[in-house]
């Protein structure tokens, strides 16, 4: 496979190139569709993708609960896709008058390089965003990731070892209550997995009875499951009460703190847990790409799944608004619907190239399906509503089915096998940094950031000197001296600047080195930090030789005051 360097421009006489931006359903079953046509020479295929796997969505919740073990549900794309140039990067911007997108490749020192296309789709799908309710982003779990499921595994895990041992009836009542907020297919999925999870496991601790566990769903409709009709809706919030969900609608959550979930009504509910199922908000790389937006901030295509604005860009799943031509309107976001689309957007993708007719895109639902926890669930299959083991017998089926390569089913089956005969695990595992700010150590000659690089973190010096180098003429020439007590590493991480400037290690050298989120997060929080801040670089500028920032250029435009 070619390098990214290689692939960021098409060659002359090169079949048209079809960039892929996401690695969700969308993006993943169009790239499996155009996979033959890789294969033939007819077309160059690129995949760009945070992540190098594709995650089964809908088997997420199984992995807070431990059902199913978290990689079993994760294929490698680069096994997925064997004849399509993959590309794990971050989306930066989208150029649609170059046709051309920018990317930033992981591990690559932080280089942005361009991609160019001849087709484009875009199936991104949504983002969260917690910001409009106060406290949200900072104390509740969401629900969307792989690393959100695996953190709010841990937490649950851990809120129970803290409850063991608490003495408090009030504190421990605080631990062992549970709150979802968002009673649609997500929170209620969510919270039935917690209620089944939570309730088996306390079984395992001498000193908590399952029956002081409490988990509530909020929704603000006037019934959970809007997505299904009335009784089945009815029918699945009475499975949720009878197994000890508490079921609240007409009720809007206002804000959260590290003890509570607060209502609009101004009722308190004291927890240390609370899941976020909602917040959903258009993709940021939309405002990148010229269209109309629907109400919800999709972009909007035509029923070809094409953009009316850009013919040669192409939309699907959750980021598109997509005309429902058997029942008006657009279609649900969901990966039933995704996988559909993205199929049918990879046949009109070649019938563009090849100068064939478009088609639109029709398809009927086969239907919906909501698991409830063990041995039960909702479901409206082709018209028919089905309930209780057989629905939950279906949604397993249905979606083991769309699961991509044998080798996974067969895990998943096994996993699901083995549930029916075992506890499910408690053992958490602890993925978080150790420290916020951590230490580290250089021998001479080593280098501890490269001109160029994106500023990452920032850096104070204990013991030892370092030399700010910079790269004049194609050679290096010193500039400064550094030594302990003396810091770097400020100014980029303020301004967004690149580093212009590499710092290499004139002694043995010990660093306190603080994460820039944490340090930007500090920075802003004191009010006279980044004033401080501005008078150390312009005095540093001023001085020359040993108090020159690494930072900063005089030659550069002249960053803010503060921060």
């Amino acid at each position: 496979m070619a390098s990214p360097s290689e692939l960021s421009q098409p060659g002359q006489n090169q079949p048209p190139r079809i960039v892929i931006l996401g690695g969700g359903y969308g993006g993943i079953y169009t790239a499996l569709k155009l996979q033959k046509a890789a294969r033939r020479g007819q077309i160059q295929l690129d995949l760009v993708s945070q992540e190098n796997f594709f995650l089964s969505q809908p088997m997420l919740s199984e992995v807070v609960s431990g059902s199913i073990e978290p990689t079993h549900i994760l294929n490698p794309i680069r096994r997925l896709l064997p004849h399509a140039n993959f590309h794990q990067a971050e989306i930066q911007s989208v150029d649609t008058e170059s046709r051309s997108v920018a990317v930033r490749y992981l591990g690559d020192q932080g280089q942005s390089r361009d991609i160019a296309y001849d087709y484009l789709l875009i199936a991104v799908g949504s983002s969260t965003d917690l910001t409009r309710l106060p406290g949200m982003a900072e104390h509740a779990f969401p629900f969307k990731t792989l690393g959100d499921a695996f953190r709010l595994r841990n937490h649950l895990i851990g809120v129970l070892e803290a409850a063991e041992v608490e003495s408090d009836p009030e504190e421990k009542t605080e631990l062992l209550t549970f709150v979802v907020a968002g009673g649609g297919y997500t929170g209620v999925e969510v919270a039935a997995e917690i209620n089944e999870f939570i309730r088996e496991a306390a079984k395992s601790y001498r000193h908590i009875d399952a029956e002081e566990t409490k988990v509530i769903l909020l929704h603000s409709g006037s019934r959970i499951l809007p997505i299904l009709n009335d009784s089945l809706a009815g029918f699945s919030q009475g499975v949720l009460i009878r197994r000890g969900v508490e079921v609240r609608v007409n009720t809007r959550i206002r804000a959260a703190t590290a003890q509570s979930a607060i209502q609009t009504d101004g009722t308190i509910i004291p927890t240390r847990t609370l899941v976020a199922a909602l917040g959903a908000a258009p993709n940021r790389l939309l405002a990148h790409v010229p269209g109309t937006r629907d109400p919800s901030g999709r972009l909007v295509v035509d029923e070809t799944l094409s953009v009316p604005e850009d013919p040669r860009v192409w939309a699907v799943g959750d980021c598109a608004a997509v005309p429902d031509l058997r029942n008006g309107g657009t279609c649900p976001p969901t990966a039933q619907f995704a996988l559909r689309q993205a199929r049918h957007v990879a046949r009109n993708i070649l019938a563009t190239i090849r100068g064939q007719p478009l088609k639109p895109f029709s398809y009927r639902s086969m239907g919906v399906f909501v698991p409830l926890g063990r041995f039960s669930g909702a479901a409206e299959v082709l018209g028919f509503q089905v309930s209780g083991f057989l629905a939950w017998w279906l949604y397993r089926t249905f979606y083991l089915y769309q699961l991509p390569r044998l080798e996974r089913k067969l895990r998943v089956v096994i996993d699901w096998t083995l549930e029916l005969f075992f506890h499910r695990d408690i053992v958490q595992l602890d993925l978080t940094k150790s420290e916020g700010i951590t230490g580290a150590h250089y021998e001479p000659g080593e280098i501890i950031f490269t001109e160029g690089e994106l500023a990452r973190n920032f850096y104070t010096i204990l013991k030892g000197q370092v030399e700010v180098i910079r790269r004049r003429n194609g050679e290096e020439v010193p500039v400064a001296t550094l030594g302990p007590g003396e810091y770097f590493g400020e100014i980029a991480l303020l301004t967004g600047i690149r580093r212009n400037a590499s710092i290499r290690a004139l002694s043995p050298v010990d660093l306190l080195v603080m994460d820039g989120g944490d340090f930007k997060a500090l920075a802003a929080s004191l009010t006279n930090l980044g004033e401080t801040l501005g008078d150390v670089m312009r005095q540093r500028i001023s001085d020359g030789g040993p108090r020159f920032s690494p930072d900063w250029d005089a030659d550069s435009p002249r960053p803010p005051e503060g921060d």
